[in-house]
């Protein structure tokens, strides 16, 4: 996994950002705390957009909750 910022890791990348509020959603209601990071996306628009990007959505966990993430959203 990569690190964003001190303290906090990748636990996922999505294709698209709903996915990743989905994960996020997931990971808030088992009290682990995410942030989404779409820095350096590329987004792609026309019919059917959804949100889609080229280099993906970044979810983000605090280090010391990655293994927890990774259970709650089955990557464990």
């Amino acid at each position: 996994m990569t690190q964003s910022k001190p303290g906090w890791v990748t636990v996922a990348t999505y294709g698209a950002t709903f996915e990743a509020e989905l994960a996020a959603g997931r990971l808030e209601s088992v009290g682990i705390p995410s942030r989404i990071d779409q820095r350096g996306a590329v987004g792609l628009f026309g019919p059917g957009h959804q949100g889609r990007t080229v280099r993906g959505v970044a979810l983000l966990v605090p280090a010391d909750r990655l293994d927890d993430a990774m259970a709650a959203l089955d990557l464990a």
